[in-house]
């Protein structure tokens, strides 16, 4: 988004759909945004006549450095601007989390599944409306029509099911990289460190090896790899957290190459 949104005033996009909207060809229009809070104020100030917006929302992702789930919802409700919901599974990682997790649900209520769980979350919140959940087999779609169709938006005690899912994950071994890149800049390899160290932490916190491999191989398509690395020592001088950079780039390609 940071590097395709001016594409939309040099083509003219916004004035394209505002002539199809009075044309009566569509009645709605919104965009869907992968960047930064900030982008997204400036667009909506720019354009306030949007009629919706499409996030990336989960409970996973709310307080993500690298995604800001919580910091984009509150601009596009401070613009008063409806949204649609994408990921509200995480690409399929909460459908299935770590054990730990699992043990959180099942003893809050065993007969409801993890990706209940992640749905209901995002679509009680205030101004969504409509959750887009990726379906693979017939069993995912009738879970989801099990507790979509009467939707009941999550209760207090249910809530404070998903913060205590949220402590568990947190507590899990993790890298805690904040995805700053400042030790980006000067790698002599081009290893996109951050986005390796996600596609790890997509192992480690939810159990999705299969998500993260996918994720490493396309982050890394064109990038230096992590057994690339030439210890050079440049990101852990570079990196405001003192991480071993070094050490898990070894981890990383160990476990995603």
């Amino acid at each position: 988004m940071i590097n395709n949104y001016t594409k939309f005033d040099d083509y003219h996009i916004w004035d394209f759909v505002k002539e199809q909207k009075a044309k009566g060809l569509i009645k709605n229009y919104g965009f869907s945004f992968h960047a930064t809070p900030k982008l997204l104020d400036e667009i909506l100030t720019k354009h306030p006549d949007v009629d919706f917006i499409q996030l990336q929302i989960n409970y996973a992702d709310m307080e993500n450095p690298s995604i800001q789930s919580r910091a984009c919802y509150e601009v596009a409700r401070n613009h008063n601007k409806p949204i649609t919901v994408m990921e509200p599974i995480k690409g399929g990682a909460l459908a299935n989390p770590i054990p730990q997790v699992k043990a959180v649900f099942q003893a809050a209520n065993p007969d409801l599944s993890p990706a209940s769980w992640a749905i209901r979350y995002v679509a009680s919140m205030d101004g969504i409306i409509t959750v887009l959940s990726g379906m693979s087999n017939l069993d995912q779609m009738d879970d989801n029509l099990s507790y979509m169709r009467n939707f009941q938006p999550l209760t207090d005690a249910e809530q404070d099911v998903i913060k205590q899912v949220i402590r568990t994950m947190d507590s899990v071994e993790s890298i805690r990289c904040t995805g700053c890149r400042y030790c980006v800049e000067g790698c002599p390899m081009s290893i996109p460190i951050p986005d390796i160290f996600t596609a790890r932490n997509q192992q480690l916190i939810y159990n999705n090896d299969t998500g993260a491999k996918r994720q490493y191989q396309f982050r890394t398509m064109d990038k230096g790899k992590a057994s690339e690395c030439l210890q050079c020592g440049q990101c852990e001088g570079a990196c405001p957290q003192h991480l071993p950079i070094i050490e898990l780039l070894k981890d990383c390609a160990a476990h995603l190459e």
